[in-house]
């Protein structure tokens, strides 16, 4: 009996090997016939991961066959022409300054979707102008269209950008004609990304462009760019990308074509045929990004250059012009696998050069060719059988000798694949059935355990209280790393007048300057259940209610920054005694659902928090300068928070968005708050009820007494020049007294 025991346990790894076996066949099976489900999901994350290695390990060797330039409206052109937005006649000028130089094509990744307001026709209407001078005004509402002398240079050489999207049934503009349109039965048989809504052209743009593509991307679930839409699908048309029109107006190619292949009752897009050139996609349309390399792998100029240089510029003869921006506030800054803040414009790049030179004789491209699935079933079969048949036999080194040796192999003909033919071919099923059987048979459990232990360790250590941790190591249910949607509170922190500081510093005061004020502004963080996302530069981020549960997030957020403020008080005395200068912080703090989760690639990654409230807490640090605080939270954050006392400071639409929001200043709690403090507040806030009911004498009455009481205080003054603008204007009966910040 016992032998018969013993030969059970032998034969027990055989059938465990099966049953693993059998169940990375059944996740392949689904993953192959039921995208973006589990199985899809889960392989697609760790191929990407892959991936990312592969791009780092052998980027593209690519020699651009025609010239790529990028024009950047950088800080040195806001510097010199003025802020962003610039007016359409001044981009006319750099248009016609391009085509002075005898560039091949201009592609804007920039969208314009609304008319410029003519200042002629502003005058008219707002101003109080005589007959006679109407007449002269009239006159030069041509001259003055900046709209106008912008659409009569864009028809020779100029390709537009628009956006496709799915944000609430946004319809601005007009979207050029599709490159084609499917029939009603094709429509479910392709499985090209359907966007609802758009922000196309203003329409005599439109008219007069030579042609325009989408700029909208599509990132991979952990954000990270690396495919890209060539085509979308708007009703029934497709539509082609700012890269892909850029191509075909290059390369004079009349038409996009799309190459099908049958699949039962689906069509599957194997390629894109641009004139003579293929280019290979997925089914739905979307391409690999084959990046050259880093940021600056296309030549930039910047545009201020261009406007004012006269001479030739030899790299712009017979060159695709791609105008961006990388100035603070308007980089448009994307992950990829090669390194985080890739510009956005460079993308566009990368899949404009690779289609250009997408020939019969060369494949820029990177692609899964369509027999991928079948090959992958027999490796995943025949090699795990194998494995199945000999690990129970060989001693223990020799497992891993011969599973090490098996993994290699399939590693090294992965990246020769890459390499040599551009094919993204999967490997993380088959490393994991490998890896999955070899650990059975050595009994490695216990690594395993202990190896994520550490993971989480090293992912958290430096970024929650270590309190948090040993609670996560005790509780793994309580954190998770994958990705989610959570209400949450997050915090934005820096350093004012950082730049005029650390120019006047030398680099190991800027060092002992920055080391001393964040120790003890991290541990106010910490000791308010909170966790640290970054420092960048003098910035500093940080969140509640991620990784550890915290039902008061937004009330611990205030009363963390508040007594971050109370201690850069205390460390100003310390700073100047010490030869260091003066340190004043701005705080922006907003509450709603964020995206949360470990995010990144295979060699950089980071537990962090996306999302458009996260970006409402980022403007709101920006603007608190602009109102003359130190703090500012926005409504989701007062509302959740009502233990303090708050002074409203104004109703705004920030930039990116439609919709207003209030914003409030935290002052104290209202425990904390004397009788003097809780008058004045609330004389304030009845001065902006006035304001906001239009009763500009009685809004303006208090805020002149609280504006003499308290000079210094920049929101008193501000209200009483808004007034005094105001009360002589004809409002619309839906004036709310919303202000616009136009930038970040």
């Amino acid at each position: 009996m016992w032998g018969v025991l013993q030969q059970q346990l032998k034969q027990l790894p055989i059938w465990m090997g099966l049953v693993i076996l059998g169940f990375f066949l059944i996740v392949d099976i689904i993953a192959l016939n039921k995208p973006h489900s589990v199985a899809d999901q889960s392989l697609r994350r760790l191929d990407n991961l892959v991936y990312d290695w592969r791009f780092q390990a052998l980027p593209p060797e690519r020699d651009s066959r025609v010239p790529i330039v990028i024009v950047d409206i950088d800080e040195l052109s806001l510097k010199k022409e003025g802020r962003w937005p610039w007016s359409r006649s001044k981009l006319a000028d750099l248009v016609t300054a391009l085509e002075r130089q005898q560039v091949k094509l201009i592609g804007f990744d920039v969208v314009f979707s609304e008319p410029e307001l003519n200042p002629v026709t502003q005058v008219l209407t707002h101003g109080q102008v005589s007959a006679s001078a109407q007449a002269e005004l009239q006159q030069l509402i041509p001259q003055l269209d900046g709209d106008t002398q912008f659409a009569n240079v864009i028809a020779k050489q100029t390709v537009l950008g628009y956006f496709l999207h799915n944000t609430g049934g946004i319809h601005a503009g007009v979207l050029p004609a599709p490159f084609m349109k499917i029939e009603d039965k094709d429509q479910k048989r392709l499985s090209i990304n359907f966007m609802p809504d758009f922000t196309g052209l203003l329409p005599q743009l439109a008219d007069k462009a030579l042609g325009a593509g989408f700029v909208s991307t599509l990132p991979d679930a952990d954000g990270v760019m690396r495919r890209s839409p060539l085509i979308l699908r708007y009703e029934n048309g497709l539509y082609s990308a700012l890269s892909l029109e850029l191509a075909r107006q290059y390369l004079n190619a009349p038409y996009v074509k799309l190459q099908t292949v049958k699949s039962g009752n689906q069509l599957r897009i194997e390629s894109l045929a641009i004139g003579q050139n293929t280019f290979y996609t997925d089914e739905s349309g979307m391409a690999l990004i084959p990046y050259k390399g880093k940021a600056g792998s296309y030549p930039y100029l910047s545009a201020t250059d261009i406007l004012n240089n006269p001479n030739a510029i030899p790299i712009l003869k017979d060159a695709i012009v791609l105008v961006g921006t990388s100035a603070l506030g308007l980089t448009d800054l994307r992950t990829t696998p090669l390194q985080t803040g890739y510009p956005g414009v460079e993308v566009h790049a990368n899949l404009l050069d690779a289609i250009i030179q997408s020939t019969d004789s060369y494949n820029a491209s990177y692609y899964r060719p369509d027999w991928e699935p079948g090959l992958t079933f027999i490796i995943l079969l025949v090699s795990g059988l194998v494995f199945i048949w000999i690990l129970p036999r060989l001693e223990p080194a020799f497992m891993l000798a011969v599973a090490g040796g098996w993994l290699a192999v399939l590693i090294l003909t992965n990246l020769a694949a890459w390499k040599s033919a551009h094919y993204d071919l999967p490997l993380a099923i088959l490393v994991l059935s490998t890896f999955s059987i070899a650990v059975l048979n050595i009994g490695s459990g216990f690594l395993r355990t202990n190896t994520q232990k550490r993971e989480l360790k090293t992912l958290f250590g430096q970024y929650v209280p270590p309190a948090h941790v040993e609670r996560m190591l005790e509780n793994h249910h309580l954190a998770g790393l994958e990705g989610e949607s959570r209400h949450m509170t997050v915090l934005f922190s820096d350093i004012r007048n950082f730049t005029t500081i650390s120019e006047g510093l030398k680099a190991t005061k800027l060092k002992q300057m920055l080391n001393e004020f964040f120790t003890p502004i991290t541990g106010i963080i910490f000791e308010h259940n909170g966790t640290i996302d970054k420092y960048v530069g003098d910035m500093v981020m940080a969140f509640w209610n991620a990784p550890l549960l915290d039902p008061h997030h937004a009330e611990h957020a205030i009363d963390a920054a508040l007594a971050m403020l109370h201690k850069v008080d205390e460390l100003k005395p310390i700073f100047v005694a010490k030869g260091l200068p003066e340190v004043n912080i701005g705080v922006g703090i907003n509450t709603g659902f964020m995206n949360v989760g470990d995010m990144g690639s295979m060699y950089r990654r980071t537990y962090t928090v996306l999302g458009d409230s996260v970006n409402l807490g980022s403007r709101l640090e920006s603007i608190t300068k602009f109102y003359g605080v130190k703090l500012l939270v926005g409504e989701g954050t007062y509302d959740l928070a009502p233990q303090f006392l708050y002074r409203l400071v104004d109703k705004i639409i920030v930039k990116g968005k439609r919709e207003p929001v209030c914003v409030y200043e935290p002052v104290c709690r209202l425990e904390d708050a004397s009788e003097g403090r809780l008058k004045r507040v609330e004389q304030y806030n009845q001065a902006l009820a006035h304001y906001y009911s239009r009763e500009w004498d009685a809004a303006e009455k208090i805020l002149r007494q609280l504006h003499k009481s308290d000079p210094e205080r920049k929101l008193y003054n501000m209200y009483l020049e808004r007034i005094a603008e105001l009360r002589y204007e004809v409002l619309p009966d839906d004036w709310m007294g919303v202000f616009e910040h136009r930038s970040k």
